[in-house]
């Protein structure tokens, strides 16, 4: 598979990926750093990944994997040294040890990822109005992509509990959301 191809691939999970890193982070990391900068560290792990998975699926497992490990290490870096260690770890990890390996090439125009921009925004933005339990739920279900069962146990409650809060977490997501 071609560099080229496999970071199209990467890139077509961006928006998703990056609610997952918001997920991840919670409120007090990403008041420390970036999700951007978070999502730019996960697709630097995964470029060193030598062979990526053949299914979009399993990429998006992959991701996620890589996600969590990567707030992880994060948070760890800021309990031991605040602010500055976050800092210099993202720094740490840039294009520069990767001189083989082009960003994908961006395909939409400025009008485009501006619009896409102001709906990521949006999207957050409800997101962070959302109660914890909803966030939670939802970024149980669908960023990490958890199943009723596993969220069920995860959360302390029933599966049949779990249908319905996922439903009013996303009913309340969508009432957030000020286009709609």
């Amino acid at each position: 598979m071609s560099r080229d191809r496999d970071g199209r691939r990467l890139a077509s999970h961006e928006r998703r990926l990056r609610l997952l890193v918001m997920h991840l982070c919670g409120r007090s990391l990403r008041a420390r750093t970036e999700p951007e900068d978070v999502v730019q560290e996960v697709y630097l792990r995964a470029v060193t990944v030598e062979n990526l998975p053949a299914t979009e699926d399993e990429l998006w497992r992959l991701l996620a994997r890589i996600a969590r490990n990567t707030v992880v290490d994060i948070a760890r870096a800021a309990r031991a040294s605040k602010r500055d260690a976050i800092e210099r770890r993202l720094a740490r990890s840039d294009w520069t040890r990767f001189d083989a390996v082009e960003p994908a090439a961006a395909t939409a125009g400025p009008r485009t990822r501006l619009q896409f921009a102001e709906l990521q925004t949006e999207l957050e933005a409800a997101f962070d109005r959302l109660t914890s339990e909803h966030r939670r739920v939802i970024g149980l279900r669908q960023f990490e992509g958890l199943s009723a069962r596993d969220t069920a146990r995860r959360m302390g409650r029933s599966e049949a509990a779990v249908h319905s809060l996922y439903r009013r977490a996303l009913s309340a997501w969508d009432e957030a959301l000020s286009w709609s």
